[in-house]
């Protein structure tokens, strides 16, 4: 769990091993007026996943070779308003792991 301030982004890092699928979940704390984008990129700047004005969901993706991966969460807030701090609760989970991760759809991506 971590803090977004408004009109910001924070970014996590971690590594995939090749044929391994990655899914996660997660919850932001509404703010109204505000919205929240996420992005899930490889080091070659390939979009694994992504999704616009999120609030709660879950997102998966596989990788044929190993590799890092790098989901940022971007706050957009308008100028008309003043903004506030949202809390992100993200679990991500890989491999075996994501057995429990039932009805997510996969993504996969061919490099």
């Amino acid at each position: 769990m971590f803090r977004l301030a408004p009109n910001t982004q924070k970014c996590l890092r971690d590594e995939m091993q090749g044929n391994q699928i990655v899914a996660g979940e997660y919850e932001i704390t509404n703010a109204p007026g505000q919205k929240i984008d996420y992005v899930v990129r490889d080091t070659k700047g390939h979009i694994l996943a992504q999704k616009e004005d999120i609030s709660k969901g879950k997102f998966s993706f596989t990788s044929e070779v190993y590799d890092t991966f790098e989901i940022c969460f971007i706050s957009q807030v308008p100028p008309s308003y003043r903004g506030i701090e949202q809390e992100v609760a993200l679990d991500v989970k890989k491999g075996i792991e994501t057995k429990s991760y039932e009805g997510v759809s996969q993504i996969f991506v061919d490099f």
